[in-house]
């Protein structure tokens, strides 16, 4: 039997080198850090003691000074021009996490310096994304005379021109690509502004408007630190220099924070705020703010952030957690559907999918999801008329921005940067848009790139997992883009246990252990490959990152599994003493033993499924991608036969027990001289009607008796007349184990002890046994 691994890892183990070289033993000593935590921190570009406790213990006063930034002196002095005259200022922000802080941040600070301050969010659907023109002169005609965008601006040269030609000015604050030409705005503050760059230019659009409010208000207004903390993890951006410092404290404030919106928003996510990390904000908090965006409207976000009710802040909480359970929905059945259009797809480098009425709010998660499926850049477009609009994500190899760039003529609307962008294009260009894609794919040379890469900080022995390293390593964080959480391969261990949960049973356990030691790995979202990794989990690799569980007040170390790869054949145990329709929807050959039990379900299995009646109906050579044995087979000996006949790439078990007999056992001798002495003393017993009866009498099950009678007829022991049972006694020895159902019952007790009473691992083992393998 041929036999073929199931699936590789996802990704492309780099090794990063831990040689622990030079003066990591030194820098060690002086830091009471791991020499392997050492070692992280040299990979990363820290090489002496001061570095690296600089960077351990990042200090408010490392900010830089926002005044380096383009246009901040003049933007703060038409701004408190605004406040002294009474001028009404609109901050205009954007419908994301990051466009929701920013806003909050920028409307308290100028609250708080008085101003006659407004604020409006654009709306994902009607107003699209950043400056739009209508809007503008709507605001303007309700007496707006500054405008002060906040993660957004640089790409609405229009509605900037037309402010300008009502006297109105705008300020931009953005952190966005920068086009070509520049809005004409009255200022323009951006980190990487031409000719002026602030000395850290990958600040989030918060972390760009926290600037502009130090720089009004003259100092470091530390309790808003909690919203550039949110606004930064969520917007993705690179966690080092002074985005980690930023976070580093106002994930502190947020532990603290005593916004009535945050403890409700909190709660509502399940989380206990002195807990709050950027893994919470990056996957429970921010996700809940987006959704407002994408599904009704971000303002919301700013009313439950800057309320100072409670009750109020509860209301808010409970409706974005509501419609965060109605994205999750949308997110899965639309990403359920993309995979389907992608399957009934050409091949290409880009993922291009589109189909009418995909909800726009959520098609970038979409896309994201089949970037984690595919591995490839993905766009997600919804198609209304004869215009399709929608989002993209990348990969790190391949430049989205860059590439979409070279071909805006082919889009109506288009922006974004290295990993993300948003678009809007013609139904009638699609197949063109395709086309460039890919040719701008295999100029990057993504067509050379099999799969995408995974760094591996290190090779981690089990025995050097302990609470003192991973103590250490908290000290890294805060992690994310830019710094992210060291992975391991690990090694010298044994898995004692794997198993699936969850409601769906689609994670996977292991329980991992070396002298004593025991350690949980966990892996998610693992759909059909947990089944045969649970079958047989030793040829499994993977690798993980060190984490903690807390469980009623109790700390434990964990792994977090990132990547797997399963070397072993794929043998799913279905095993059950209760078939049901479901289990017959796979297609694959379906193996019967029992001529009875395949008409019995014939009209359950598939109509293009293969079936095979196993005695003699299995020609050698037979090929199957999915065997399937339903029933047990009378003898091992005939089950050995198929496997050594059948080359197949994956067995499904599920054995249905059909035999009675196989929960009573074997009779004793004992048993059979006591049956022996009452039949040589007993004459004529009507055995159909006294069977019950007498199986009492002599303490026995009914079939275990039915099956003595029927080898001792078989010696001569006993003939039947008329239904009346005599008992003969013979002169020669007499071995019973020679008889027909002595061994027909032997070869069942064989079939039930491996194929039924084994666990998993036992059974994969001996079906191993039993095929030829080909290398």
């Amino acid at each position: 039997m041929g036999v073929d691994s199931l699936f590789e890892a996802h990704y492309a183990w780099k090794f990063a080198s831990t040689d622990f070289e030079g003066n990591v033993k030194k820098i060690s000593e002086e830091t009471n850090l791991k020499p392997l935590v050492v070692q992280l921190l040299i990979n990363k570009g820290f090489n002496t003691t001061e570095q690296i406790k600089s960077f351990l213990n990042p200090e408010v006063t490392e900010l830089n000074d926002p005044f380096l930034m383009h246009d901040m002196q003049r933007a703060v002095e038409r701004i408190q021009k605004s406040i002294i005259s009474g001028q009404k200022i609109v901050v205009y922000g954007d419908y994301d996490a990051d466009g929701i802080t920013s806003t909050t941040l920028i409307y308290e600070t100028l609250e708080q310096l008085g101003a006659n301050i407004e604020y409006y969010i654009p709306d994902r659907f009607k107003d699209g994304y950043g400056p739009n023109k209508s809007v503008y002169k709507k605001l303007i005609e309700d007496g707006t005379k500054l405008i002060l965008t906040v993660d957004n601006g640089v790409s609405g040269f229009d509605a900037v021109q037309y402010a300008n030609n009502q006297n109105v000015d705008v300020i931009i604050t953005d952190h966005h690509e920068l086009p070509q030409k520049l809005p004409e705005a009255y200022a323009i503050i951006h980190p990487r502004y031409p000719g002026q760059r602030y000395p850290f230019g990958q600040l989030a659009g918060v972390g760009v408007a926290f600037k502009l409010a130090c720089a009004l208000l003259d100092e470091v207004p530390q309790e808003m630190l909690d919203l550039v903390a949110i606004g930064t993890v969520a917007d993705l951006v690179p966690l080092v220099a002074e985005n980690r410092a930023l976070v580093t404290f106002g994930l502190k404030m947020l532990q603290n924070t005593q916004r009535p919106g945050l403890e409700a928003l909190f709660k509502a996510a399940g989380l206990t705020q002195s807990m709050i990390n950027e893994e919470n904000i990056g996957f429970a908090i921010a996700p809940r703010l987006n959704s407002l965006g994408r599904l009704k409207t971000a303002s919301l976000g700013v009313k439950l952030l800057t309320t100072l009710d409670e009750e109020t802040a509860q209301t808010l909480a409970q409706e974005v957690q509501q419609l965060n359970q109605k994205r999750q929905l949308l997110v899965e059945k639309t990403t359920t559907e993309a995979i389907s259009v992608l399957k009934g797809q050409k091949k290409h480098l880009v993922n291009v999918v589109y189909k009418k009425d995909w909800h726009e709010g959520i098609l970038g998660i979409v896309a994201s999801h089949l970037v984690e499926k595919t591995g490839r850049p993905s766009i997600v477009l919804s198609v209304t008329g004869e215009n399709a609009k929608g989002s993209g994500r990348s990969v790190e190899a391949f430049q989205l921005y860059e590439a979409l760039n070279n071909h805006r003529e082919l889009m109506d609307t288009f922006g974004g940067h290295h990993m993300a962008c948003g678009l809007t294009i013609s139904l009638n260009k699609l197949d063109e848009f395709q086309n460039v894609l890919d040719q701008e794919a295999r100029k990057q040379e993504l067509d050379k790139i099999k799969k995408p890469s995974l760094k591996i900080a290190a090779k981690l022995s089990f025995s050097e997992i302990d609470e003192k390293l991973i103590n250490d390593l908290k000290l890294l964080a805060p992690y994310g883009n830019g710094n992210p959480k060291p992975i391991f391969a690990f090694s010298d261990y044994k898995i004692y246990e794997t198993k699936l949960i969850g409601k769906k049973k689609n994670h996977l356990k292991l329980s991992l252990g070396q002298k004593g030691k025991k350690i949980d790995a966990l892996a998610f979202s693992v759909g059909t490959k947990g089944s045969c990794i649970v079958s047989d989990s030793n040829p499994l690799k993977f690798v993980g990152q060190l984490s903690q569980n807390v469980w009623r007040g109790k700390v434990k170390p964990q792994i977090l599994i990132s990547d797997f790869a399963y070397q072993g054949f794929p043998l799913i145990d279905m095993r059950t003493n209760k078939l049901q329709k479901t289990m017959f929807k796979r297609i694959g050959t379906y193996v019967f033993f029992s001529e009875k039990v395949y008409h019995q379900l014939q009209d359950y299995l598939p109509a293009s499924a293969d079936k095979i009646i196993a005695e003699g109906n299995v020609n050698d050579g037979y090929e199957a991608t999915n065997l399937i044995f339903v029933d047990c087979p009378p003898s091992l000996d005939v089950l050995a036969a198929v496997l050594k006949k059948v080359s197949a790439a994956e067995i499904t078990m599920i054995f249905y027990p059909y035999h009675p007999v196989y929960l009573d056992g074997m009779p004793t001798r004992k048993d059979f001289a006591k049956v022996y002495r009452f039949v040589m003393t007993h004459q004529k017993i009507d055995i159909k009607k006294k069977l019950p009866e007498l199986a009492n009498y002599l303490k026995l099950k009914k079939d275990l008796l039915i099956f003595m009678l029927q080898v001792f007829f078989e010696v001569g022991f006993v003939k039947m007349d008329n239904g009346l049972m005599t008992g003969y006694s013979k002169n020669q020895v007499v071995d019973l184990k020679e008889t027909p159902s002595y061994h027909s019952r032997q070869q069942l007790i064989e079939v039930e002890d491996v194929l039924l009473a084994s666990k998993t691992d036992e059974l994969k083992r001996w079906v191993l046994k039993h095929m030829t393998v080909e290398n």
